[in-house]
């Protein structure tokens, strides 16, 4: 990896050269790829809604398909060549042969790419315009679609009148700002409205029902220049214009926009602002929406009858007559111009006004943020709150079996220590558990990737995409196949399947029988294709592949003999399987598909890997399980985008004696490492490797020294791992080392792992953490 960083980037050694203006407008021309591709997609969406109604719209939604496919492919291609060419120039350590090596990947770009980029780009300007206009002229107007879910000022709790103290235990009862309170009131101090004292029926204990008040997860900073026993007003503090902006930041599902519901509506605040307004931002920064969105509010009057200069100026006035609160709910990403644009026009309304801005980044909230406040943090409800949340959630209403109520709030416990305090993580796992109050259904629920999923943000690309497997099923699009139980196989019910196939005509492919000609059919366009049919006379016909360049997957389950040399055509495959088929080995012009994402040889009859295989840097995913193959190359470790490698487990156990296996960070298994005293051999080489999941064994563990080597594998950050086995040597011994207590103690594995194995360990005691 340190030879990587040294290697100078292709653009940069393009500026040396004389054809640097083509190659800069080649950039540029790459460049406007992705902003049409954005506006293609939406069109896409719109176009799904139609289809079915009017079959011109069909036509030309299939052609806007295949142009963005086309596209996509091409903006992938130079992507992945410019990282093939990164990693062929970290073997050179000739100057001379790396320039060589750049200057022909650039002068191949150039001379193949500069027509190909005008293409594609007219074809999908084309293709965009085509659907597009037939859908205005269908009546579906185009409109920018919002992605994000809409909020609003209203509390999503059903509304009580008349009984204030029940009112308010009913709410809580429901789970609704939960140890909230601390916040809300410290929130609205800053905003300078003044604290009054509650009212007799809170001091006898409304909104204490369950104890008292937890205090904030973090203590929030105090207001510039503010003492210890009252902060000022916002009248009389600092401000960048007349309004001050205060924002609250923190982690997805964490409470923001609920809290700001609660002060939006608080009694206090309602009084001491008398122009009130909310707008939902979201992942849409779109200021023209949200001046006309505040104006609509605030005048009550309808924006379209006004120029937009006419309404910016009538805003401003209303602005400066009556102090206002404007809540900006759900701000993803602005830039500073956006920003400086919106805030020219609310800046100067009447002296004490207030923007509360809610986000989850940071740095959106350091850019709003005015000089009188520092951004308000909002973190987890604190334990022993959250768990009582946690309960209302999993249990609602109904009351477990008394045989199982212990094991559930064990069960339950465990899972709501890892969702960080957040209100929608227990409310997202407490819906499920809620369904079935049995250990087996907690326990299911326990194990799946979807608590990983809410504990965080930092979600890895497999949890998500269980996420939609798990709502395909609770569609009952997807089904589990009665066959496998215990191996997640799925199947799909056939009026689904034929609906499926309706709909992917042009694109996917599948052929079962050899009556399925598939005449009149757009083949050149497909790109998935699956051959279930075992006879010897589709032999020819497999050649024919080669012509489809478009390909993205092919799955042969033909159990067939085939000799595959056309594989150099798919210039666009991601995804191969050849699983079961009877290939002993794979062509060389396998090494230039440099796309290739998955490849899965399971079950066949490969004995071997072609020397130019381990130039797929791109490669992702490997499948080798229950395959001939007979050994692993050394250059394994150059596939530094590998997620899965898997192995025989001869194989497996060759590979955890290659060097510099730390290269391979984003790997999500390996079931061996082998210690040696040797550089690239070290334990330290662990240590990136953050995404390990499963069982892992270390092997050789003796030949680690101290504790500060042995720290140096980070085990404790491998969060995943499930299984872990610490093995010492390979023989047993008696001789008591107490030098391996502390090698021991360096280990420090995972706090959530669920086995932990020592094996063949000479110390005399175990670390107490």
């Amino acid at each position: 990896m340190e030879m990587l960083q040294s290697v100078i980037n292709i653009r940069e050694a393009v500026s040396t050269m004389i054809n640097f203006g083509e190659a800069s407008k080649l950039e540029k021309d790459l460049s406007c790829l992705p902003v049409s591709l954005d506006k293609a997609r939406a069109v896409i969406y719109r176009g799904e809604w139609g289809r079915f109604k009017n079959k011109d719209l069909a036509a030309l939604l299939w052609h806007l398909k295949d142009a963005t496919y086309d596209a996509e492919d091409l903006l992938r291609e130079s992507n992945d060549q410019v990282l093939w060419q990164k990693m062929e120039d970290a073997d050179r350590s000739l100057a001379g042969q790396f320039f060589s090596s750049s200057l022909n990947v650039v002068q191949t770009l150039i001379g193949g790419s500069k027509t190909r980029i005008k293409e594609v780009q007219d074809k999908l300007n084309k293709a965009v315009a085509d659907l597009e206009g037939e859908l205005n002229s269908v009546g579906l107007n185009f409109e920018i679609v919002q992605h994000m879910p809409v909020t609003s000022s209203v509390i999503g709790v059903p509304q009580v009148f008349g009984h204030d103290e029940e009112r308010d235990l009913v709410i809580e009862k429901l789970g609704v700002m939960i140890g909230r309170d601390n916040e809300r009131d410290l929130v609205i101090e800053k905003m300078g409205v003044p604290l009054t004292r509650f009212v007799a029926a809170r001091a006898k204990g409304k909104r204490a029902a369950g104890g008292t008040v937890a205090k904030s997860a973090s203590t929030p900073k105090r207001l510039k220049g503010e003492s210890s026993r009252a902060g000022p007003r916002i009248s009389q503090s600092k401000c960048i214009g007349n309004v001050s902006i205060l924002p609250i930041f923190g982690i997805g599902g964490v409470g923001k926009t609920t809290l700001a519901q609660y002060i939006y509506n608080d009694e206090r605040v309602r009084s001491h602002f008398r122009m009130r307004t909310w707008v939902c931002v979201s992942d849409l920064f779109d200021k023209k929406r949200i001046i006309e969105e505040i104006f609509k509010s605030i005048t009550k009057k309808d924006s379209s009858q006004h120029s937009s200069n006419d309404l910016q100026e009538e805003l401003k006035k209303k602005l400066k007559s009556q102090k206002f609160l404007l809540v900006l709910d759900d701000i993803w990403s602005i830039t500073n111009r956006e920003w400086e644009e919106l805030n020219a026009l609310l800046k100067d309304g009447l002296k004490g006004s207030m923007i509360l801005v809610t986000t989850r980044l940071q740095n959106v909230a350091n850019l709003v943020c005015t000089n009188n406040f520092e951004p308000f943090e909002l973190k987890g409800l604190d334990e022993d709150k959250f768990w009582n949340f946690f309960k209302d959630c999993a249990f609602g209403q109904k009351r477990p079996a008394d045989s199982e109520c212990n094991n559930l709030h064990k069960i339950g416990q465990s899972i709501a220590s890892r969702l960080c305090g957040s209100p929608l993580a227990a409310k997202t796992l407490g819906r499920l558990l809620n369904m079935e109050l049995t250990v087996r259904h907690w326990e299911t629920i326990q194990k799946k990737s979807l608590v990983k999923l809410v504990s965080g943000e930092r979600t890895r690309p497999e949890d998500i995409g269980i996420r939609y497997l798990d709502d395909l099923r609770s569609r009952f699009l997807l089904q589990i196949d009665p066959k496998y139980p215990d191996e997640s196989r799925y199947v799909m019910h056939d009026l689904i399947h034929d609906m499926a196939q309706s709909v992917s005509v042009n694109e996917c492919l599948l052929l079962q029988d050899l009556s399925s000609r598939n005449e009149g059919r757009k083949l050149h366009a497909v790109r998935h294709m699956s051959v279930q049919v075992a006879d010897e006379s589709l032999k020819s016909e497999l050649r024919d592949i080669q012509y489809l360049n478009k390909l993205h997957s092919l799955r042969l389950g033909t159990n067939l003999k085939v000799e595959i040399t056309w594989f150099n055509q798919l210039s666009n495959i991601l995804f191969m399987s050849l699983q079961g088929c009877k290939l002993v080995e794979l062509p060389e012009s396998i090494g230039e598909l440099h796309s290739l994402r998955y490849l899965d040889i399971s079950h066949s009859c490969v004995k071997e890997l072609p020397e130019k295989f381990w130039r797929l840097y791109s490669l992702q995913v490997v499948d080798a399980r229950r395959s001939s193959l007979r050994a692993i190359s050394p250059d394994v470790t150059k596939l530094i985008n590998l997620r899965r490698l898997a192995l025989p487990t001869n194989c497996a156990l060759k590979l955890s004696v290659l060097t510099r296996l730390g290269n391979l960070s984003r790997l999500r298994n390996l079931k061996y490492f082998t210690v040696a005293p040797r550089s690239g051999r070290k334990i330290g080489e662990l240590k990136d490797m953050d995404k390990l999941s499963g069982t892992l064994t270390i092997k050789s563990i003796c030949n680690v020294k101290s504790k500060e080597e042995a720290s140096e594998a980070r085990l404790v950050d491998k969060q995943y791992l499930k299984t872990l086995d610490l093995w010492w040597r390979d023989s047993d011994g008696y001789n008591v080392m107490s030098s391996e207590n502390g090698v021991l103690e360096g280990l420090c594995p995972p706090r959530r792992i669920e086995c932990l194995k020592v094996e063949n360990f000479r110390g005399d005691s175990f670390c107490s953490s």
